[in-house]
């Protein structure tokens, strides 16, 4: 069976004022949900899953001092950029034969969802799995989400990318500009195409359409995967959010 091995994204700075001020920390992966670290939710995780190899957390200097360092096999020094963060992590280890990356800010991430994304994610050089909006709202109707149209239906991106490691290293200068335009519509249109640009808008694209344009701009082959683990797709960006979250840890 092949290695995947997993990378925890957890540094960068909090830059919305409000839930820096009721986090009370400056990186999201510190925020404390029930007296632990954030990220350390998302590490035990991914540790309790047995689809998992090797554990690399990539955040602020101070996990290397934390609890955190007993969960995962390597806790490392963010970087200035996001990309030079996952590189970090791919680095420590060299013999995976996929990479799941897993953003810092999910901390109901259940070993069942990341069993279920590597036991029937599609095989490819990158999958990226995105939740569909029933399943999303039969756990969080009461959470505001922003959800795509698509000609399957309405879907959330999750905060999870499954990749070989060859393709994000064969790609790497592309890559990071995909990481640097995703906050800039007008630099997302340029790289994509205004006709798949507007598609997109008019809900008109298919999943294949996603997966067909990803593949010709990343020159890579790229899948879509669609999972009914909404744990996936919740992501910690607002102070209600932490609320809900130490909720539905205390009821695990």
């Amino acid at each position: 069976m092949p290695r995947v091995d997993a990378v925890i994204i957890g540094g960068g700075t909090i830059s919305d004022p409000e839930l820096r001020e009721a986090a009370g920390v400056d990186s999201k992966s510190l925020i404390m949900l029930k007296g632990k670290p954030m990220i350390e939710w998302v590490a035990s995780a991914l540790k309790a899953s047995d689809s998992i190899g090797s554990i690399a957390a990539v955040g602020p200097p101070s996990l290397a001092d934390s609890d955190l360092a007993g969960i995962v096999d390597h806790v490392l020094p963010e970087r200035e950029h996001e990309v030079d963060n996952l590189l970090a992590g791919m680095d420590a280890m060299p013999d995976a034969d996929r990479i799941l990356m897993v953003s810092g800010d999910t901390p109901l991430l259940t070993p069942e969802a990341v069993n279920d994304l590597l036991r029937n994610a599609p095989v490819a050089d990158i999958v990226y799995p995105s939740v569909e909006k029933a399943a999303i709202m039969a756990q969080f109707g009461d959470r505001k989400w922003v959800f795509v149209r698509t000609r399957e239906g309405e879907m959330t991106g999750s905060s999870t990318v499954l990749f070989r490691p060859a393709a994000f290293r064969d790609h790497e200068d592309t890559l990071r500009k995909v990481f640097d335009a995703r906050r800039s519509v007008a630099a997302l249109v340029q790289m994509w195409g205004i006709t798949f640009a507007v598609k997109f808008a008019l809900g008109q694209l298919s999943l294949r359409d996603v997966e067909e344009r990803i593949s010709e701009v990343l020159n890579v082959e790229g899948r879509s995967y669609v999972s009914s683990y909404p744990e996936l797709a919740f992501d910690v960006d607002k102070p209600s959010d932490i609320t809900l979250a130490e909720q539905r840890l205390s009821s695990r």
